[in-house]
């Protein structure tokens, strides 16, 4: 389940023997005014659209929700004491953590990433405990349980290889509003630009340090591609679709890469 602004794109799969399948897509939209820079304005509006939805769910099922990454912070904190006990490398880490953001860890929920090099620092992806608890109790409203919330941006890694995207160094996905991009290396760094500030995709280029021709692209609003850009269809990642699909694939992209991506546990 991605949650947008404008709209929740969801995406039912299995994973058989052949590889993934794809058995139902939703496009459920959202009045105006429910989300506003990443936060949930209108409960009821959220509710009752999810509310319909709901009834078509069955009974066994593993629900995976995006969160939106601009609403996520990133930062780098020096590693533990290597003989700390587990519980207490993770209070070194939230204390850490809060410090450089100026907040109380009981203010928090955070994960850490490994370093591509030993010596370097682990990443914190940290979000506030508010926001992610409010968008839990609306969807518990309507008993929706996820099993994992995630970062949108942090999702898109999964989509590497099962789309053969090696050999780009970047997949940039574009929404209305924003763009959200994933880099393709071993351990993926990611993140979020909002497009007034990064209109065009030489704009995000610059800011990646990157050229277009290196740079896997999907978009929501249908736009041309330019020639140098490879054009991604998500309906690789799939051993066998259910039609009819979308008429705009790009709407799914987050959705998808949250189905078929890796949950540790």
């Amino acid at each position: 389940m991605d949650i947008q602004h404008e709209s929740i794109r969801i995406v039912a799969v299995v994973r058989q023997r052949q590889g993934w399948q794809l058995r139902r897509w939703w496009r459920l939209p959202l009045p105006e005014g429910t989300f506003g820079d990443g936060l949930l304005i209108n409960a009821e509006a959220f509710t009752k659209v999810l509310a319909g939805w709901r009834k078509e769910l069955p009974l066994r099922h593993q629900l995976r929700v995006s969160f939106p990454c601009q609403r996520t912070l990133q930062r780098s904190v020096a590693a533990p004491d290597k003989r700390l006990s587990e519980p207490a490398s993770e209070a070194y880490i939230a204390s850490a953590t809060a410090r450089q953001l100026q907040m109380t860890p009981s203010q928090l929920c955070w994960d850490y990433l490994p370093s591509q090099e030993v010596t370097d620092p682990p990443l914190i992806v940290a979000a506030r405990k508010t926001d992610v608890a409010a968008l839990l109790k609306h969807l518990a409203a309507v008993r929706l349980f996820p099993a994992t919330i995630t970062p949108d941006a942090s999702a898109l890694p999964a989509l590497i290889a099962p789309c053969r995207l090696e050999k780009y160094q970047y997949l940039a996905h574009c929404e209305r509003c924003h763009w959200l991009w994933a880099s393709t290396e071993p351990l993926a760094r990611w993140g979020w630009f909002d497009a007034k500030a990064v209109p065009t995709l030489s704009d995000l280029c610059q800011q990646l340090n990157s050229e277009p021709e290196f740079v896997a692209l999907s978009c929501v609003p249908p736009v041309s591609v330019p020639l140098n850009v490879f054009p991604l269809d998500i309906w690789r990642v799939f051993s066998r679709l259910q039609p009819p699909l979308p008429q705009h694939g790009g709407e799914f992209v987050v959705a998808v890469a949250l189905a078929i991506g890796r949950v540790a546990g």
